[in-house]
C-alpha cells in the first residue's frame, strides 16, 4: 500500500454556535430557561440578571382558586402554607399508641411498621431476633394481625390478593357478594385478569347479577391503600402565556411573572473597552460576544413563543368558547406554514410550553390534533374524543354502549371512525370497557 493525497471539493451545511444556542434555548421549559440564564449570568461578567417585573392583577381563570384574605396573613411565608404530606408509618404509630397493648406487643408492632414498604406491603420477613432477642415469632405474628386491623384497610399484606381480601374483610356489613368476591380473588384470578366473564360465571355457578355485584366490589378495592390516603406530589407548571377574553375574541400576552431578563453590564463593557486600547483583557472579547448572542437569542425565543401561541389561539377560538368539543383540526406544519418558519421550530417552541386560558392551563401541543372528515363534516380528533366522553356519560345505566355501538353512533353523526379507533380514544380518556361500566351499575 502507498500513501496518496487527493484534492476534492465538498459542501457541508453546519450550524453556527449562535444558531445552536438559539435552538437549544427555544426548546427549554420556562424553569429550565430561567436556570440556564442564571448560570450564564453567573459565568459571564458582562451579563447581569434583571428582576422580573411585578405581575399586574389579572382576571381569575377557571383553574385558579384564590384564597380568602382570612385564610392566612400576608406575613406568612408561602412554604409554611404548603400542607405536609402525612406519612404512612406515622399514621400507623398514632393508631398503635391509641390501642390497648402491652409494651412487648407495642415493640413488636413497631418492628412490623418499620418493615413495611412504601406501598404498605409486608414483603420482607420481620427481623425480630436480630433487633430484639426477647421477641418470638408468635409475638411478630400477633403484631402483624394488630397492624392489619389499622387504617388504611389492606396494610401489612404479604401479596396483592391478601391486600384485597383484607379490604373485603374490613367491610362492617358483608353480603353474599363479598363471599363471591373472595372466591374470585382466591380461585379465579386468572379468569378475572383475562376478563373472561362468561367462563367466570360458569365456574362460580352464579347469576349474572351476582357476578356483576361481586365485580363491582373488586373494582372499588385499592391495590395500593398506603398511597391512596396520601396526597400525591403535584406537578406544578407555570404558564408561559396568558389568554384573555376581550371584545371580539381572545388575546395572548406573555406571562409577566416569567419574563426572565438580562442585560449587558455597562460598567464592565466600559472597562473592557478602555483596557482593550491598552492591550489588556485579551480573552474577554469572546465573552462579550457570547453575552450579546445570548441577549439576541433571549428576545428571539420570547418572540417565537408568542407568535406560535397567537397563531394557535387564532385557530382555536371555538375551543376557548365551547371547550374540548370545539377543538379544531390543527397541525404543527399548518402553524409553520402560516408563520413562514420550519416545522421543527414550531415543535421546539411548543415543547414544555403552557398557556393559561379561561378553560384551564394547557400545553401548547394539546391544541394540535388531526382531522377526521366525512361527507360535509370535519372534526378534530380531540373533538371526537369529547363526543365519545359525552356518549358514555349519557348512555343508559343498564345498557352501556360497546365500542362497536359507539362507532356506529359517531358514524351516524357523520364522523368516519373505526371501532379500533374508538377503543384507542376510550382508553386515552381512561374510560373502562363496557363490561366494567355495566358491572359498576346496580344489578337489575
Amino acid at each position: 500500500m502507498s500513501a496518496s493525497m487527493n484534492l476534492a471539493l465538498r459542501q457541508n451545511l453546519t450550524l453556527s454556535p449562535r444558531l445552536q444556542q438559539a435552538m437549544s434555548l427555544l426548546q427549554l421549559s420556562s424553569l429550565e430557561f430561567e436556570q440556564a440564564l442564571r448560570e450564564a449570568a453567573a459565568s459571564n461578567p458582562f451579563l447581569e440578571e434583571e428582576p422580573a417585573a411585578p405581575a399586574p392583577p389579572t382576571e381569575s381563570y377557571a383553574f385558579e382558586r384564590p384564597p380568602s384574605p382570612s385564610a392566612f396573613s400576608a406575613s406568612q411565608d408561602a412554604l409554611e402554607r404548603v400542607p405536609e404530606a402525612p406519612d404512612l408509618r406515622e399514621q400507623l404509630r398514632r393508631q398503635l399508641c391509641g390501642s390497648r397493648c402491652s409494651e412487648r406487643e407495642h415493640l413488636a408492632a413497631e418492628l412490623v411498621i418499620d418493615t413495611l414498604d412504601d406501598d404498605g406491603y409486608l414483603r420482607e420477613e420481620v427481623p425480630a431476633a436480630a433487633v430484639e432477642p426477647g421477641l418470638t415469632r408468635e409475638d411478630i405474628g400477633q403484631a402483624i394481625e394488630l397492624v392489619r386491623s389499622f387504617e388504611p384497610a389492606g396494610v401489612a399484606a404479604g401479596s396483592l390478593v391478601d391486600c384485597l381480601l383484607l379490604q373485603l374483610d374490613a367491610d362492617p356489613q358483608p353480603t353474599a357478594a363479598h363471599a363471591l368476591a373472595r372466591r374470585i380473588l382466591q380461585q379465579q384470578l386468572d379468569l378475572l385478569s383475562r376478563r373472561d366473564f362468561r367462563a367466570l360465571q360458569q365456574r362460580l355457578d352464579c347469576s349474572e347479577a351476582s357476578l356483576h355485584e361481586a365485580l363491582r366490589l373488586i373494582r372499588h378495592l385499592d391495590p395500593s391503600p398506603a398511597r391512596s390516603g396520601q396526597p400525591s406530589a403535584g406537578d406544578y407548571v407555570t404558564p408561559d402565556v396568558l389568554v384573555r377574553e376581550r371584545e371580539g375574541g381572545f388575546e395572548v400576552v406573555p406571562n409577566p411573572a416569567l419574563r426572565a431578563r438580562a442585560s449587558l453590564n455597562q460598567g464592565y463593557v466600559q472597562m473592557f473597552r478602555q483596557g482593550r486600547r491598552r492591550g489588556e483583557y485579551p480573552g474577554m472579547a469572546g465573552q462579550l460576544r457570547e453575552a450579546r448572542w445570548l441577549l439576541r437569542n433571549l428576545q428571539q425565543r420570547q418572540d417565537t413563543i408568542l407568535r406560535v401561541a397567537r397563531c394557535i389561539v387564532a385557530h382555536q377560538q371555538e375551543f376557548f368558547s365551547r371547550g374540548e368539543i370545539g377543538l379544531q383540526p390543527l397541525l404543527a406544519r399548518d402553524v409553520a406554514r402560516e408563520l413562514e418558519c420550519h416545522e421543527s421550530t414550531v415543535s421546539r417552541a411548543c415543547s414544555h410550553k403552557y398557556m393559561a386560558t379561561p378553560q384551564g392551563c394547557f400545553e401548547f401541543s394539546h391544541f394540535f390534533t388531526r382531522e377526521l372528515s366525512g361527507p360535509g363534516v370535519s372534526r378534530s380528533a380531540g373533538a371526537v374524543r369529547e363526543m365519545i366522553r359525552e356518549l358514555v356519560q349519557q348512555e343508559p345505566a343498564d345498557a352501556p354502549l360497546s365500542d362497536v355501538e359507539l362507532a356506529a353512533r359517531l358514524q351516524g353523526l357523520g364522523v368516519p371512525i373505526a371501532r379500533r379507533t374508538v377503543t384507542k380514544y376510550r382508553q386515552m380518556l381512561k374510560l373502562p370497557p363496557v363490561e366494567f361500566r355495566r358491572s359498576a351499575q346496580p344489578a337489575p
